[in-house]
């Protein structure tokens, strides 16, 4: 019985988060666009382009579920404006960044 008692106390414990509180962030707390970089741009520049090519002025993305859209047509619309963005940043000069690294925004 104290062994069920002990069980339960840790795996709410575990499922609340309290005892992942040190571990840090479990989200890269950069935004979705800091993996796109180029050599010598400013941080308020590399915004301004992900802006103009449109991004969110967070650097997120700037695309959103409506209101009853089914999921299928949200991940097609989805897909396709991320594929519009990373064609305009590279043609900007910029290059994607698979994992973020010191370049990253």
């Amino acid at each position: 019985m104290k062994r069920r008692i002990v069980c339960t106390v840790a795996a709410a414990l575990l499922l609340s988060g309290c005892l992942l509180e040190g571990a840090g962030p479990l989200r890269d707390p950069k935004p979705f666009g800091a993996q796109w970089a180029q050599e010598g741009v400013t941080k308020e520049k590399w915004l301004a382009d992900w802006v103009q090519c449109g991004g969110a002025a967070n650097g997120n993305y700037d695309y959103e579920i409506q209101k009853g859209q089914p999921h299928k047509e949200f991940f097609e619309g989805l897909n396709a404006y991320t594929d519009q963005l990373g064609v305009c940043m590279r043609n900007l000069g910029y290059k994607y960044l698979n994992e973020c690294d010191a370049r990253c925004r």
